[in-house]
């Protein structure tokens, strides 16, 4: 997924198109927003409208028509799921640098993201999150770099509303989002680490399965197969 490996304004536009299949140009497609939303907040509207289903199904982004700046210029355009973490930016940067905050009364702190590299960073969290065609499996810290063969680190940070550790990575076919697991889900001593692998189709998932010594039955939903520890709670 070059993409994802040297961003560029493009970017967005061509994970749409391999992760979702959207079709069509943003270009023939009106959507009614204001006058200050940024240009590159309006066209992922745009390209997510064009898919055939939903593209985020944790967090959030705000819809247009309820994006107002505050009294201080900042846009507030996404939102985690339980309203705990908030992004925005700043109307009057010209490079949109993305702010979070904790809260509704909570300052805002720079994320050292633009908007397009944030919105990009999101879509890729959400499909992961989303993806029909998913398993989870548990890693030993030590055996990291063997699960992820054939994977290369994205450039991501963690979003303020994970833990410093979560990480994304993406092979030529596939993505994988690597995180503490919850807890209670390790015994003590144990360094592992969660990580869930996800794809856009069946034969694509179950050969990352294989991997880890897994099977995902083909009229099952890989969410369903069985793994040596409890699934995790999403």
């Amino acid at each position: 997924m070059d993409e994802l490996l040297s961003i560029d304004s493009g970017s967005i536009g061509r994970f749409f198109r391999r992760w979702h299949g959207t079709t069509g140009s943003v270009s023939q497609f009106h959507l009614e927003a204001a006058p200050f939303v940024p240009s590159q907040l309006l066209e992922w509207h745009a390209m997510a409208r064009l898919t055939d289903g939903p593209v985020t199904f944790q967090d959030h982004p705000i819809p247009l028509p309820d994006l107002m700046p505050d009294s201080r210029g900042m846009l507030n355009f996404w939102t985690e799921n339980q309203s705990g973490n908030f992004w925005a930016v700043a109307l009057d940067d010209e490079v949109f640098q993305v702010f979070t905050r904790e809260g509704e009364d909570g300052n805002w702190v720079e994320t050292g993201e633009t908007l397009g590299h944030f919105l990009l960073h999101c879509t890729v969290r959400e499909a992961v999150i989303g993806s029909e065609f998913k398993f989870t499996t548990f890693v030993d810290s030590s055996e990291i770099n063997d699960a992820m063969e054939s994977f290369e680190l994205l450039k991501f940070n963690a979003l303020a509303s994970e833990e410093p550790q979560v990480k994304l990575w993406c092979s030529k076919d596939a993505l994988a989002r690597m995180a503490p697991p919850p807890t209670g889900y390790t015994e003590p001593g144990e360094q592992l680490m969660m990580i869930t692998f996800a794809a856009s189709s069946d034969p694509v998932i179950e050969r990352y399965a294989s991997r880890f010594g897994l099977e995902i039955p083909a009229a099952a939903e890989p969410s369903h197969q069985e793994i040596p520890y409890e699934p995790p709670p999403f």
